[in-house]
Parts: C-alpha cells; structure tokens; sequence
C-alpha cells in the first residue's frame, strides 16, 4: 500500500509541475516511476567519509587549522630577492573546486592553496566588463590597468593602433625590465605560443595581441617575435621556454621538430638569437624538444631558449610525453638555471592551456591542465625550500570562465558525470556546465530541449566530450568574476582582501624592491639599497681612492702654501 501511495504521489507532483511549466518549454513524456531519486520514499541520504560523522574530527582538524593560521600571523617583512609568479590562464574559482574533486575528492587541496595568504583581485580592463589575458597580465606585471587586447601600453593605446604604441609617454615598463635593472635574472615559462597575451606583456610592447609575426604588423612597429630576440627585455632574458616556434621561421623552413614557420621576412629568429649571444659572448643553447631540456647543464650556460611546439604546447593528457617536457620540467629547468644568480631573479610560469581548454568547452582537459599547474607550483616549492624566506610565490589567474558547478551531486559523485536530475524535462543533468560555448549543439536538439545525458555518460573519459552549455557561442568567453591570488614569502601578507588586479602588480614591486624610486619602500629594501651603494664603493677597491688621495693631497699642499 506504501509503494502505491508513494507512486500516486509522485505522479500527482508530476502533473503539478507540468501544468506549471510556461506554454511552450520543452517537456519530456511523464514517466510512472520517481523522477527523482529524493522522491522515492526507499531514498537513503548520502553520508561523507565514516570520520566525519564523529563532532572529534572537525574539532580536531578545526583546531588543527586554527593553529595554522596562526602561524601565518608571522610575517615576513625581508626584501624578496626572488619572485616567481604563477599564472593559470583561465583558472576561475569552480575550476579550483572542480579539480579538487578530479584529483580524489572534495576534500583535497591544490598545492598553492596551503599557501598562508589569499586575496580576490578584480579582472576587468578599462574598456571591458570582461577581460582578456593582455590587459590582466598588464595589471599583474606592469601594475597599470589598460584596454583589452593591448600589449604592454597604456589606456591612452585604442587596440591595433600602431602610432600611439610608440609613443614613449604610452608604454609601460614591466617588472622583469626593473629585475634586469638590478642585475637580476629573469625568465618567462609557458606551456602556450611565447608570444600568446600573457607572456608577450613580460617583454614586448605592441598596439595588439595579434602581432605575434610581421604577416599582421603595421609599418613602423615591430612584432613580438622579433622583441624577444632583439628587444630590450627580451634580448635579456636568462631564460625563455615555451611554444610558437612558427613566428621565429620564415616560410619554406621548419623548426627542429617539422613544424613550419611562418615569417614573410625571411628572418630566422633563433638564428639571431644564438648569433646574438654569440656576438656578446654569452654561453647560451637552444633547445626543441625534451631531450634537448632534459640534457641541459645549468652550470655550462648563461642563456637559454626552448621551442616545443609551432603552435601552443599540447595539451599533457594529450602530448607526446617523450617529445615534448611538461610544464612542471620546464619549470624546474629554468629555476635551475636563475638560481645561479646570487642577486636573485623574477621568474612569470603561465600554465595557459587551462583557458584553451575552457574555451571549447572541453572541462575535463581543463581540470587536468590544472593539475599539472598545481605540480609545477608543488616542485617550485620544493626547489626552493633552502630560499623559501627570501622568495615570494604569487599564484592567480589571469581572469575567469563561465563553468559553473550546479545541481546536488552527492558526496564522491563524479565530477565529470552527472550529479542531479531535473523534475521538469525528466533526464539527469552535468554538474559541470558552461553558460556559453561551441557545444550547445552537442547537448540541445534543434527542435528545443535537451539531449538526455545519460546517453553521453559512456562519453565523459574521453577529454574531446564537451560539456553543455546555455547559449550557442563560437568560443566560450572568458567570465568577469573576481579571481584568487595565493601567496607566501616576503611581504605575502599584503595580497590579502579584496582588491583592484593591478594591485598585485604594485604589491610585488614592493616586496622585491623594484620599481622608480617615488613607489613605497620598505624599511628592508632602504637597507638592501644602502647596502648596494655602500658595495659599490667597497667594490672599487684601494685603486678607486687614489686619485682622491691624490686631489686631496694638492688640495692640502696649496692650502699650507697660501
């Protein structure tokens, strides 16, 4: 009689709900059964790991973080001699949530989430409600706030305007430029095009992002490309590693691995560049694949460069793991090299495949991209344990993506599979979604409504599934949120709240007392700077005081002849 009861009741809702719905929504045939798994009566609520059922564990683990997070009220007020900047391309706040749960569980914790210090920072450009990675990274690395799609310029620079990006009033000065100022090293890592947004802001100044070549530059600007080899910074960099190896060839030749370049000019990049440090008798080497990093030898070398790929980098679930080195090993490669430098150095590491992976609505690969982030911050961490107080780590994200984390999925449901089922159109839904994207064809018919996901979920393993999403869109856009900023060592404290990105920018000056010389200084750098002249002058040794011994001596003599 109870099972009657119980399947009379739900039909009732059913028809209830139904009549509810708008004329012309898309609803499903009405099904006998629960439409729900809460609407069966025989329903057993899910239960979380067996410790967590006893009020012990969360006093002991509440206590437990209690006591960390007043350790973390020790600050550290030293100059930070080494400054390492992590930047997830993409990597929203549900991305961190959702790669916990891919990595194990809810529970677990990325590696730069144990960091003592966290803040939110704002991520929208001057002229954008939602941002573009050329302008966040502007804020990040330069500390100034600018249009979307401009590269390393003020706001007074609209996007593709060559003449005003060379004007000198308009460019901007990034803190890698301030590092090599000071005798420090600097290198840029990514697993993208080296001249995609994010790390071109390092080292390049141009009027657009698409500038990577001379198949697009206007006359009288000079391509990104050519400003890694031959610009300012660029020309400077200890090291550089990443993909794009098509800007740095002409066309009708390929790079180590094949791929074909692309140049008009007929310049081969990497040939200046080896020339270059050739000519100012730099120790430098090029490599284009694994075995060439793998290989290296930190002590034999001053300089160098690695082009992986024509193109971005693949994404790791998908590379030739023999060819091509991880983020993590490119990571590790360069930290062994800039730590020679007793000066200290600024390292940008940009895991940037997390954000191609979102744009095509492909959340699995961008989970994953995450996770090779977290272990590249995780072996950062333990290559400098023996620096760890004279270093500053900064891990955040450029900007955000619309994947969202929706329904009531149990505890341990698989994050990739689905988690709820909708009482309206009968059918389970993804817990992982998207409000834009090239996937709305894969997840509603043409006619109106939705496809029925259970018949995708033998699907969900293979990293090419999309993920649904709300409108039909070419290219799933960035979102507009706020982002998460992590940090430890020197001055991490002041990244803490809730803040404008370009903050971050100035914060990190800060702390590595760089900058012009009207920015705030700490009591630590005046000391470091006063240490530095008063070294200078030592440095000069007994031949430096002569002369002045001398002038000092004919001064005397004229005096006592008067």
């Amino acid at each position: 009689m109870e099972i009657i009861c119980a399947l009379l009741g739900s039909v009732l809702f059913t028809l209830t709900a139904v009549s509810a719905v708008p004329t012309g929504t898309f609803v499903t045939v009405s099904a006998p059964e629960p439409t729900h798994p809460m609407d069966d009566p025989n329903w057993v609520p899910p239960t979380g790991p067996p410790q967590e059922k006893d009020r012990e564990y969360w006093q002991v683990t509440g206590q437990d973080r209690l006591r960390r997070q007043l350790k973390f009220g020790e600050r550290n007020l030293r100059v930070a001699k080494n400054v390492i900047i992590f930047l997830g391309d993409g990597l929203s706040i549900p991305t961190l949530a959702a790669t916990r749960v891919y990595m194990g569980g809810e529970e677990r914790e990325l590696s730069f989430e144990a960091f003592p210090y966290t803040g939110l920072a704002k991520t929208y450009c001057i002229n954008y409600q939602v941002s573009d990675s050329a302008c966040t990274a502007a804020a990040i690395l330069m500390g100034v706030k600018n249009n979307y799609g401009t590269i390393g310029v003020s706001g007074h620079v609209p996007l593709m305007n060559c003449p005003l990006s060379l004007l000198e009033a308009n460019r901007l000065t990034s803190i890698l430029k301030y590092a090599q100022e000071d005798g420090r090293s600097t290198g840029v890592v990514t697993n993208t095009r080296i001249t995609h947004a994010t790390p071109a802001v390092a080292y390049a100044v141009a009027g657009a992002r698409y500038w990577e070549d001379d198949t697009e530059v206007p006359e009288g600007c000079v391509d990104i490309a050519s400003q890694l080899v031959r610009g300012d910074i660029g020309s400077n960099l200890t090291v550089a590693l990443g993909g794009g190896s098509r800007h740095f060839y002409p066309v009708g030749t390929v790079d180590g691995n094949g791929e074909p370049g692309r140049r008009q000019d007929g310049r081969n990049l990497v040939h200046e560049w080896i020339n270059d440090k050739a000519d100012r008798e730099l120790r430098a080497q090029f490599v284009h694949d694994r075995a060439g990093l793998l290989a290296v030898n930190a002590d034999q070398i001053e300089r160098l460069f690695g082009l992986f790929s024509g193109n971005h980098m693949s994404y790791r679930l998908l590379a030739d793991q023999q060819r091509e080195p991880s983020l993590e090993e490119m990571t590790a490669s360069a930290l062994t090299l800039l730590k020679r430098n007793e000066r200290g150095f600024v390292l940008l590491v940009e895991g940037g495949r997390i954000d191609h992976a979102h744009h095509d609505n492909l959340a699995k690969l961008a989970l994953d991209e995450t996770v090779e982030f977290h272990r590249a911050v995780e072996r950062t961490v333990q290559l400098m344990a023996d620096d760890a107080a004279d270093t500053l780590i900064l891990v955040t994200a450029d900007h955000s993506h619309t994947l969202t984390i929706g329904g009531y999925p149990v505890r341990g449901n698989d994050i990739l599979a689905t988690g709820d089922f909708s009482r309206l159109d009968r059918m389970p839904f993804f817990t992982l979604t998207y409000a834009n994207g090239p996937s709305y064809g894969d997840h509603f018919h043409e006619t109106g409504g939705r496809r029925n996901p259970a018949d995708m979920l033998h699907r969900i393993r293979d990293p090419a599934f999309t993920y649904p999403a709300a409108v039909p869109y070419e290219d799933e856009t960035h979102g507009g949120d706020d982002v998460a900023v992590f940090a430890q060592g020197p001055w991490a404290h002041v990244f803490s709240g809730l803040y404008e990105q370009h903050v971050i920018g100035h914060g990190l000056l800060y702390a590595a007392c760089l900058g012009p010389d009207e920015f705030e200084r700490s009591d630590a750098c005046r000391e470091r700077l006063r240490g530095s002249a008063a070294q200078s002058w030592h440095s000069l040794g007994h031949f430096a005081l002569l002369p002045a011994m001398l002038v000092f001596g004919c001064l005397r003599t004229q005096i006592l002849t008067m």
